[in-house]
């Protein structure tokens, strides 16, 4: 599935006939103020569904930062999006922007 010890983590789904449907990275960085998983761009096939998709995919995400015990920093707007929909990602989310 994945190795918290690595420093970068690589994630694909392909559907029934191979084909790409969803892509997306986490760095592991120091910061000053500890180490955290730096979520890059989440990439989706045009023809796929998103939300399908994000559903399939976050809980893993999740899961390495429960394992890891570092917080996530996601860059990508979708996924922005997806985790100030999701509130149990809130504790593990890094620089999570002021929600008033």
């Amino acid at each position: 599935m994945f190795d918290i010890n690595k420093s970068h983590l690589s994630f694909e789904d392909h559907d029934d006939n191979n084909v790409l449907t969803s892509s997306w990275t986490m760095d592991k960085i120091k910061r000053n103020d500890g180490t955290v998983w730096v979520m890059n761009h989440f990439f989706i096939n045009p023809n796929s569904n998103l939300e399908a998709a994000l559903a399939k995919e976050m809980p893993t995400a999740l899961s390495v930062a429960q394992e890891s015990d570092y917080p996530i920093w996601p860059l990508d707007p979708i996924v922005i999006d997806y985790f100030e929909k999701h509130p149990e990602f809130y504790k593990i989310w890094y620089h999570r922007p002021y929600a008033k």
